[in-house]
C-alpha cells in the first residue's frame, strides 16, 4: 500500500513540475503561433490593379513578432496568373500608411487555399496591419464579407502605383467597402522556432536585426548581444 501512495505521489510531483515548466514557457515560443486575417465566404469583390490594399482589423496583437508566411483563397477560373504582393503597413495617423514589410511578388495558380513563404521573415509590431499589392489584371477575389460588420478594407487614393511599394513608403489608404474585409490571413511567430540570436554586434548592423524577428530596431538588438543576452528584445 505504501509503494503504490509513494508512486502516486511522485506522479503528482511529475505533474505539478510539467505544469510549471509549461508555465514557464516565454511568450515567444513557437506554442503562440497565431493567424491574423481571414479567408473564405462569398468571394464577390474584385480589386482594380496596380493599387495597394489593406484592412484595419487585421491587426498585429501587442507584443508583435515576425509574419512567417500569408494565405490567400483563390477561385479556379478567376485567378489564374494574377500577381500580388503582400505587406505589412503600420499606421501613421488618419489615413496614412507606412509600408514596414513586403513579401516577394507571388502569382496565383487559381487552385484554392494557397498558402506562400515570407523569407526573410516580416519583424512587426502590435498595431500593424495586413496588406497587399495587386498587379497586371488585379484580384478578382480579393475580399469577403465582413463579419462581424463594419468591414475594414481599406485602398490607396489619390496615387497610381505602378509597382510595388518597398519598404519605407509612404501612403494614403480610405475605407473601400464597410461591408468587407480583405480575402487574406498570415502566420505570427514570436520567433522561438527561428534564427538562433545574434551573439555579435555585426550581427545586427545593415539591417540585420530583422532577420531575428524580435527586435524593434538595430539598437534593440545590439543591447541584446551587449548584455549577453540578459536585455530582451523589445517585442517579446
Amino acid at each position: 500500500m505504501g509503494s503504490v501512495l509513494r508512486a502516486g505521489a511522485r506522479c503528482a510531483l511529475l505533474l505539478l513540475l510539467a505544469g510549471l515548466v509549461f508555465a514557464a514557457l516565454p511568450v515567444g515560443s513557437a506554442l503562440a503561433d497565431t493567424t491574423i486575417g481571414q479567408v473564405g465566404g462569398d468571394l464577390n469583390h474584385p480589386c482594380a490593379a496596380l493599387a495597394v490594399y489593406g484592412d484595419t482589423k487585421y491587426v498585429v496583437p501587442p507584443g508583435g513578432g515576425a509574419i512567417t508566411s500569408f494565405s490567400f483563397l483563390s477561385v479556379q477560373g478567376h485567378n489564374e496568373g494574377e500577381q500580388l504582393v503582400f505587406l505589412v503597413l503600420r499606421p501613421g495617423g488618419g489615413s496614412n500608411y507606412t509600408v514596414v514589410g513586403t513579401s516577394d511578388l507571388e502569382t496565383l495558380a487559381g487552385t484554392g487555399f494557397e498558402t506562400f513563404p515570407v523569407s526573410p521573415h516580416i519583424p512587426v509590431q502590435g498595431g500593424d496591419i495586413l496588406g497587399f499589392w495587386t498587379g497586371n489584371a488585379g484580384v478578382q477575389a480579393c475580399s469577403r464579407p465582413a463579419m462581424p460588420q463594419p468591414g475594414g478594407s481599406i485602398k490607396n487614393t489619390g496615387q497610381f502605383v505602378s509597382s510595388p511599394p518597398g519598404v519605407g513608403h509612404r501612403l494614403s489608404l480610405a475605407l473601400m467597402d464597410t461591408s468587407a474585409d480583405l480575402n487574406e490571413q498570415a502566420n505570427l511567430t514570436t520567433g522561438v522556432g527561428g534564427p538562433p540570436p545574434p551573439t555579435s554586434k555585426a550581427q545586427c548592423k545593415n539591417g540585420g536585426w530583422q532577420t531575428f524577428g524580435v527586435f524593434k530596431n538595430q539598437g534593440d538588438c545590439v543591447s541584446f548581444v551587449a548584455g549577453g543576452g540578459k536585455n530582451p528584445p523589445s517585442r517579446l
